[in-house]
Formats: structure tokens, sequence, C-alpha cells
């Protein structure tokens, strides 16, 4: 992305949410490469803090260029695809995020009003997008929601608003 004069985003090799630490960006060396230019990022926090031990929960950052935005707009904006069937429906609400509005997008799951979250930020000329998805666990008493970013969604869009800046720091 830098070699195509568009900035990268990140959110450091470490954050806090919630209590928990996340760790990253994990991908290759840095990043993940994204088709039509971008770039993404996965920061994991292991619920019981033991790196690459048991459950973890995860944030993924995508920077999408110009192009590669062309390309994953559809399917980021207008999720679930057809065919999959929810008793609930996608929510959508228009949060600040660094002074700028971005869009958090609830995308259900069958029996869950909250299966993925999406923070979707433009910065021009790139859009960043903040992505956590479901973690259950299973007990007695049934399935219990593991993901912090999850059961509180104004925590994602403050950990993007706090965290996100310009690579390199």
């Amino acid at each position: 992305m830098e070699a195509m004069g568009l900035p990268v985003y990140w959110l450091g090799r470490e954050f806090t949410a919630g209590g928990l630490t996340f760790q990253g960006p994990y991908g290759g060396e840095f990043g993940g490469e994204v088709e039509g230019g971008g770039i993404d990022m996965d920061y994991v926090s292991w619920l019981d803090g033991t790196p690459f031990e048991g459950t973890n929960i995860g944030l993924k950052i995508t920077v999408y260029g110009p192009n590669a935005w062309g390309l994953a707009s559809g399917r980021i904006m207008t999720p679930p695809p057809p065919g999959v069937p929810s008793q609930y429906s996608v929510t959508r609400r228009t949060v600040d995020v660094m002074g700028r509005e971005a869009e958090l997008i609830s995308v259900p799951s069958g029996d869950r009003p909250a299966n993925r979250l999406r923070l979707i930020l433009e910065l021009d000329p790139v859009v960043v997008v903040g992505e956590a998805a479901s973690v259950l666990s299973s007990d007695a008493e049934g399935a219990s929601e593991l993901n912090i970013l999850i059961k509180n969604p104004d925590l994602l869009v403050q950990v993007i608003g706090e965290n996100l800046r310009p690579y390199p720091e």
C-alpha cells in the first residue's frame, strides 16, 4: 500500500480493551494482502492469558485502497449473504470515530442478534474496517458470548477511536 502511495493504519503492537490485552498484528509478516490493494491485520487476546493456547478472541483490521474497496464494499456493506436464514435483521448505526462519522453494522446469525460486528471508517483515500466475530462458550446452562467486543459494541468504537493511527508510529 505504501508503494501505491496509500496510507496504512494500524492499532500498534498491543492495546487493552475491557480488561483484556490484544496483541498483533498477526498476518504474513505484518498483514495479509487484500485484492485490489489493501492489507488486513489480526489482533488477538487469549482469554486464559497464555499466548497461542486456549480460547482467544480477535479483532481484524482491514485497510482498503480505493480499488480494493470497490471490490469488497458490496459484500461488507450488505450482509448477510442471500439465503442465510436469521430471525434477526442487520442493524446499523452511525457513530463518531476520531471526529468522523463511521458506520457500525451488527450482523446476525440464526438465533444470535450479533454474530459479527463491523465498523466502517472512511479515511480518504482509504477505508478502514474493524471486524469482531462471535466466540461462544458452551456449558450446562447453554451458550454464552465470550467476545467482549460483541457483548459491548461501543467498546469496538472506543478501541478504534483511541488506538487507530498511521503506520509507522
